[in-house]
């Protein structure tokens, strides 16, 4: 079964190799993002009753220093792809119809697509980035964590990147399928972006958030996309938590993908082709 999108990994896989160089002018432009980040929170600590060895919602200044430059790497690697604006065209073009009539899930070719897209700029940027940055926060003593510790921590972030993967491409598929209802991806995108940055983490740490509003939050699926994997990548959290955190998100996958089924179902029987 999975041999047949085979094809679609390696397709999306070569489309993110043959557009490498937009990949890196947006990685010049993150960098220079998690730079202004990374001095606003050295202004931040400096200004803080005990400065840099301030504790600030439960984070020291190395661990901020090191959440941000970790969860804007993340985010990079973890890119939405582009799920949202094939459906919108599909829809447009009228080319939807061959979702019912060919003899493959429209849900898995896309799937397929967006995790070999993942997959070339994780190669890229992803793997490079993760290891330089830990060679340097080690070397200079903003990481300290055993071999032990350091092993497992990378085992579970795996899982959790994965899954972090497989969330954000669901509800960047969601999105997609609200389409069906408006014909107008740019909007829903922009609203999405807007959300998933603010609520996974990417922004700012969940912990900052206060009261029922931060607990809220940290149950919604959207803490699975970012927040999670990083605090287990830098060791924030003990295993207990860390594998509660990856349950947890896995558990609002199953659950994304059960509503994406449903609301797909219903949305094809509102189809309203503009093209074609």
């Amino acid at each position: 079964m999975l041999r047949k999108y085979k094809p679609f990994l390696k397709a999306g896989a070569m489309g993110a190799f043959a557009y490498r160089s937009a990949i890196f002018t947006w990685l010049f432009i993150s960098i220079l993002q998690i730079i202004c980040v990374v001095f606003l929170w050295v202004a931040v600590y400096q200004n803080s009753p005990d400065g840099v060895d301030s504790v600030i919602n439960g984070f020291t200044f190395k661990e901020m220093i090191v959440y941000t430059v970790f969860v804007n790497i993340f985010g990079f690697a973890t890119l939405g792809g582009d799920t949202l604006f094939i459906i919108n065209e599909d829809i447009k073009k009228g080319t939807i119809d061959l979702a019912f009539t060919k003899p493959i899930s429209y849900r898995f070719r896309l799937l397929s697509e967006n995790l070999g897209n993942l997959f070339a700029v994780n190669l890229m940027i992803g793997i490079p980035g993760f290891t330089i940055a830990f060679i340097v926060f080690a070397s200079i003593g903003f990481i300290t964590i055993t071999p032990v510790s350091l092993l497992i921590s990378i085992a579970l972030f795996i899982l959790a990147q994965f899954i972090a993967n497989l969330l954000n491409d669901t509800i960047n598929y969601i999105c997609g399928v609200l389409c069906f209802y408006t014909s107008s991806g740019w909007g829903i995108n922009q609203a999405k972006e807007i959300i998933v940055s603010f609520l996974c983490g990417r922004l700012l740490p969940l912990a900052f958030f206060p009261g029922i509003f931060g607990l809220v939050i940290n149950y919604l699926p959207f803490a699975g996309i970012s927040y999670y994997p990083v605090l287990i990548l830098i060791g924030k959290v003990d295993l207990l938590t860390s594998i509660h955190y990856v349950g947890f998100s896995l558990c609002w996958l199953i659950l994304l993908n059960i509503f994406a089924k449903l609301l797909f179902n219903h949305a094809s029987k509102k189809i309203t082709v503009q093209g074609g």
